[in-house]
């Protein structure tokens, strides 16, 4: 349950005049984690406020997932997404760097060959999405060291990325979640900002929206915590923490509530 303190900051963040974006991280704070990847799910009462609040408020993703796979999960018309930690967005702008998937896909299975040649049972915890390949293990916490050093030389062009029990193999290009929502605030012209993360991946995106607050747009940080898989960076960054994906959701009925939706 949200604090009174936190209540009043989240209303006091639906009443500033101009465009509000809700920018969140998709694992971990719209959809809970989960033993497996693929069985990640958006709750529906979730979907059901993204919708409402997608009328008066700009809502946005900012994940990790290929925009292919993030678009299934939120399947919600109005919600702009961005995928692949910020290389992949569902509009247009000249801040997503451009990437030669023919080139990207042969660097990808050369890298996915050697990880499964030193780590066999490697092959089961596998995500291949578009344009990266993710290593899990979750649901294998002893594959861990094993894949960091298969993962310590990487074709040129690559580069490894951490996130919540797994290790990312991506594009080394210059995107990520802060020129994301960067990109997403300068498209909608955005005044207040509503951000949520989880995850070492997010923590760019939080000192991004603490720049933009500097600028003068009115921000609110919130964390979602995963106990002890949680960077305390985001803990440090973030305005308040929820315990939970559905103090989160919590959070955004709140929002909407105030929005009058």
């Amino acid at each position: 349950m949200l604090t009174l303190a936190t209540i009043e900051q989240l209303r006091a963040l639906a009443a500033v005049r101009g465009p509000l974006l809700i920018a969140s991280d998709l694992d971990g704070t719209l959809a809970p984690i989960v033993q497996h990847a693929s069985e990640a799910r958006v709750p529906p009462g979730t979907l059901a406020v993204l919708d409402r609040l997608s009328g008066p408020a700009r809502v946005a993703v900012i994940t990790g997932r290929d925009l292919n796979t993030a678009r299934r999960m939120v399947p919600v018309q109005k919600v702009v997404v961005v995928g692949s930690h910020g290389l992949e967005a569902s509009f247009e702008t000249n801040l997503i760097p451009g990437v030669d998937r023919v080139a990207l896909s042969a660097a990808l299975e050369q890298v996915e060959a050697t990880v499964i040649s030193a780590v066999p049972s490697a092959f089961l915890h596998i995500e291949r999405k578009a344009i990266s390949t993710a290593f899990h293990f979750r649901g294998a916490p002893e594959l861990e060291e094993p894949l960091r050093a298969a993962l310590v030389t990487l074709p040129d062009g690559l580069r490894l990325r951490e996130g919540r029990m797994v290790l990312e193999v991506l594009p080394d290009a210059q995107g990520g979640k802060d020129l994301a929502l960067a990109a997403l605030v300068s498209h909608f012209r955005a005044k207040a900002l509503f951000v949520i993360g989880d995850d070492a991946t997010d923590v760019a995106m939080f000192k991004t929206a603490l720049q933009l607050g500097r600028d003068g747009v009115h921000v609110l940080l919130a964390g979602v915590s995963g106990g002890r898989e949680t960077p305390h960076e985001i803990a440090d960054l973030a305005d308040v923490l929820f315990r939970s994906t559905d103090e989160a959701l919590e959070a955004l009925e709140t929002i909407a509530r105030a929005l009058g939706v």
